[in-house]
């Protein structure tokens, strides 16, 4: 069936654009040419200004010549115009690919800032999704790592990341590259197996045959995305109601609520308490410890306190509440 500018107008159109123009990262590899190249089509009669980004990561020689490809290729589309960004400095010799992924953010939410644009567009398509879904599932995720990636997300960095493309697959966007000319790269790194993403893609036929199918996953992911949003305002209702007192360091929530609540929207409440209090970390304790914790709090008699990812949780028996603070 393909992935058509048909399809993609649906999807664009039930999309909440933050502002009257967009960024885009573009590698120059088929993905994010097609993605490119649908934007510019759909943008044609609307007068909508995006922005490509292609970041040299300057982690392979043929990086900076592929950059200058992209610009003279997007030269001339509709509402397009295009800017290399560098990536000076000392690379990274493990976490090679993770670390190219965070720069690379960095450096298009720095240039995005610098034009008063909020939303960047990304290629990720189905494949991604069964990927990462496989990736967060070896790992252990809970439920919202298992949703994987959503439609909309929105950063940290003030951005909001919108992945129109999730419900194409790889093939459909390299016949759309084909069927409309639309020039690409390949690059090397997508095949190399020292990383797991292209060790996963090696292992795809086996999972099919298993009925472990990009698409199955990605539907997989899709129901347990809306699961989780469901979770997340209970959760948010519970995390209200059962709270007594919010002051500089921390919260106070009645005890009795939330040992009679569900332990998921405990979790969710204990972990939202903690993501409030520490809102700049990077990376919190892992989930397995928080409900190692959980389980303490709810459970054991004569549990009075214990610290966590920087986070005091001190019971009061006589007064039947729990403090959640700053350590």
């Amino acid at each position: 069936m393909g992935f058509s500018e048909q399809d993609f107008a649906g999807i664009l159109n039930a999309m909440p654009l933050g502002g009257h123009s967009a960024a885009i990262g573009v590698s120059g590899g088929p993905d994010s040419m097609a993605l490119l190249w649908l934007l510019s089509e759909w943008s044609k009669d609307r007068g909508f200004p995006i922005k490509a980004y292609t970041v040299d990561h300057g982690l392979r020689p043929e990086s900076a010549d592929e950059a200058r490809k992209v610009s003279e290729w997007v030269r001339g589309w509709p509402n397009v115009t295009h800017e290399i960004l560098l990536w000076e400095g000392d690379k990274p010799e493990s976490r090679i690919l993770e670390e190219a992924r965070a720069k690379r953010y960095a450096l298009i939410a720095e240039a995005m800032k610098k034009e008063g644009v909020s939303d960047l567009f990304v290629a990720h398509h189905r494949d991604d999704q069964a990927e990462t879904f496989l990736i967060r599932l070896a790992k252990g995720s809970g439920l919202d790592g298992l949703a994987a990636m959503r439609p909309v997300q929105k950063m940290d960095s003030g951005i909001t990341l919108l992945r129109p493309l999730l419900d194409a697959s790889k093939d459909d966007l390299i016949l759309l590259c084909k069927e409309n000319k639309i020039p690409y790269v390949d690059d090397p790194t997508n095949k190399n197996e020292d990383y797991l993403r292209p060790r996963l893609r090696a292992a795809q036929q086996v999972l099919e045959e298993e009925g472990l199918s990009a698409k199955r996953l990605s539907l997989t992911a899709k129901r347990l995305a809306r699961a989780s949003l469901a979770l997340e305002d209970m959760a948010h209702d519970l995390f209200t109601t059962s709270l007594a007192e919010q002051g500089a360091d921390g919260f106070r929530f009645d005890y009795k609520a939330l040992h009679a609540a569900p332990e998921e929207l405990v979790l969710r409440v204990i972990l939202n308490a903690m993501d409030k209090i520490h809102p700049d970390g990077d990376y919190g304790p892992r989930l397995e410890k928080v409900e190692n914790l959980m389980a303490r709090l709810l459970r054991d008699a004569d549990f009075k306190g214990a610290t966590l990812g920087g986070c005091i949780f001190a019971i009061d028996r006589k007064n039947e509440t729990l403090w959640v603070g700053r350590e």
